[in-house]
């Protein structure tokens, strides 16, 4: 993992201060959600801290320590973080649950040495870029790849949709999606299929970078926080020297996650403590230099050192500060399922388009009628 492996670095040096023993437990995206909800409603405390994403701040606020007192005691200083990471993240119903840990938008890495050969640019449209793929798609080399799973399949559908400049739901937070727009972004996805690895439908986050590390792509939609640092790394990346990183062509879908502590933890002042070194200024940087994990402080993306390492920094954060929300709302995890289960149907396995966005809209009426939200739906 990555943010993982951030904790486990500073582990022995929180243990040495505090002299405890520090766990540090990592799962799959799908996987650590599913297992901090079931801990959080059985009230197991079986964590003293968890990791967030931001879009499961509304089902998880009920079950989390506020940590407004905390955040105005130590001095927590909200305006050194990026705006919309502070004012989303880990703050629901005007309580602060979690302080922002780390954020990305979606980009593509690409050749550079096979996009010269093939006199392409970066692509400015998504039709540019299945246009690249096909000419990039040759000599045992794939044009286009990406997250072949569900669980990441809904954010490139996404930012298509997005690309045409309609809201997935109007204010009352009823459907927009399923109109010629996003059939036209199940049918950019579709055409890119054609120049994809065989079986990458199949593929997890780890199958992606591997086959971006060993040059089997020549573009790749990804997160650059899970493969700005390796592709760099000469002992684990063949394409050394000879990739860069660029904004989706649409917007974003923002990724943001917070650290929060679980009211059922038992070392409340430890975890607060853990929160605070886990989020610092100096972590935050030295995370973004050893391990490419995106910050969420604006000073972390303004180091003269680190745009010297990273040069696609200005255009990543540029890209995270215009990038949009998901659904923050308890209802994210069942809307979200099924749209990620149906677009596999529709953009995998030949489903109908209008029908399977329908079903979609369907599915998100009937949640949305079951709990209505309370404010408007803006993105």
């Amino acid at each position: 993992g990555t943010y993982d492996a951030a904790a486990r670095a500073i582990a022995p040096e929180f243990e040495a201060a505090h002299g405890v023993a520090v766990e540090v437990v990592a799962f799959p995206y799908q996987n650590l959600h599913d297992n901090v909800a079931t801990d959080l409603v059985t009230a197991t405390g079986a964590y003293d801290v968890i990791d967030v994403a931001f879009q499961w701040d509304g089902e998880f606020a009920p079950y989390l320590v506020p940590l407004d007192d905390l955040v105005a005691r130590d001095g927590i200083d909200g305006e050194a973080f990026i705006p919309n990471q502070w004012q989303l993240s880990g703050l629901w119903d005007g309580k602060r649950m979690g302080i922002p840990n780390a954020n990305d938008a979606m980009g593509i890495i690409y050749r550079t040495d096979l996009y010269e050969a093939a006199g392409v640019e970066p692509p400015e449209t998504w039709q540019a870029y299945n246009d690249n793929a096909a000419k990039l798609t040759k000599d045992g080399v794939y044009g286009a790849s990406w997250v072949g799973l569900g669980e990441q399949l809904q954010g490139y559908w996404i930012s298509r949709y997005w690309e045409q400049g309609k809201p997935l739901c109007d204010e009352n937070w009823r459907p927009l999606f399923n109109g010629p727009e996003g059939v036209q972004a199940v049918e950019l996805l579709r055409e890119a299929l054609a120049y994809t690895p065989e079986g990458m439908p199949g593929w997890g986050i780890p199958e992606h970078k591997n086959a971006v590390l060993n040059g089997e792509v020549a573009q790749g939609e990804l997160w650059p926080s899970f493969i700005r640092a390796d592709a760099r790394d000469e002992t684990k990346s063949k394409i050394v020297g000879k990739w860069s990183l660029t904004p989706f062509p649409g917007p974003s879908e923002l990724s943001a996650w917070n650290l929060a502590i679980p009211q059922t933890s038992d070392k409340q002042d430890l975890a607060w403590e853990w929160i605070k070194m886990y989020t610092s200024a100096e972590n935050a940087r030295r995370f973004a230099d050893e391990f490419g994990i995106g910050s969420p402080q604006l000073a972390t993306w303004s180091d003269p050192e680190l745009v010297e390492k990273y040069p696609e920094y200005p255009a990543i954060l540029t890209a995270i500060q215009a990038g949009k929300p998901i659904w923050r709302i308890p209802q994210f995890p069942a809307a979200w399922d099924v749209l990620q289960k149906e677009l596999e149907r529709t953009v995998y396995q030949g489903a109908d388009p209008q029908q399977t966005l329908d079903t979609i809209a369907a599915e998100w009426n009937r949640l949305l009628d079951s709990n209505p939200p309370t404010t408007p739906y803006v993105e």
